[in-house]
């Protein structure tokens, strides 16, 4: 099972009413995860290569805030530096055809399960399914996932 460890004194990451993306910059500096904001042409590059457009929200966090490398934080997620980033069906052979234009992100503990986002022309463009012992919606948005991952984990699992 997994579980959030509270940090002694609290983690300025769990502090509710700043910006999800602020909340993960805290985060990524409370767990020295290095950052390598990506450039518009990285960004455009991952687009082409996956064939899809990115929401907005995960642009910007792209841009702000990729990952430098592989990383780990206290919760044993991994969150991919873009280079990693790719599709479900480019990344895992059981990958559905249906899930072509969603971009894995993150992996939990050396991909027991991950974390993709819709990039989709439909409703559920910008949600957030976890992969892995059953594929299901576990947020709405990119910021969604961000809030839950860093205030109620077991929410994104």
């Amino acid at each position: 099972m997994w579980f959030k460890r509270t940090p002694s004194p609290p983690s300025p990451a769990f502090e509710i009413g700043a910006a999800p993306l602020e909340r993960l910059r805290r985060w990524f500096e409370q767990e020295d995860i290095s950052v390598a904001p990506a450039t518009a042409d990285q960004i455009a590059d991952l687009e082409r290569r996956c064939d899809v457009t990115l929401p907005n929200s995960f642009r910007t966090y792209l841009h702000t805030l990729a990952p430098a490398e592989e990383n780990w934080d206290a919760e044993m997620g991994n969150w991919w530096p873009i280079e990693r980033i790719r599709t479900v069906p480019q990344e895992i052979d059981w990958g559905e055809a249906a899930h072509a234009q969603y971009l894995v992100f993150a992996d939990y503990s050396i991909w027991c399960w991950a974390w993709a986002i819709a990039c989709t022309e439909d409703a559920n463009r910008g949600r957030i399914i976890i992969l892995g012992g059953g594929e299901k919606f576990v947020a709405d948005s990119f910021d969604e996932f961000v809030d839950k991952y860093l205030t109620d984990n077991i929410s994104v699992c």
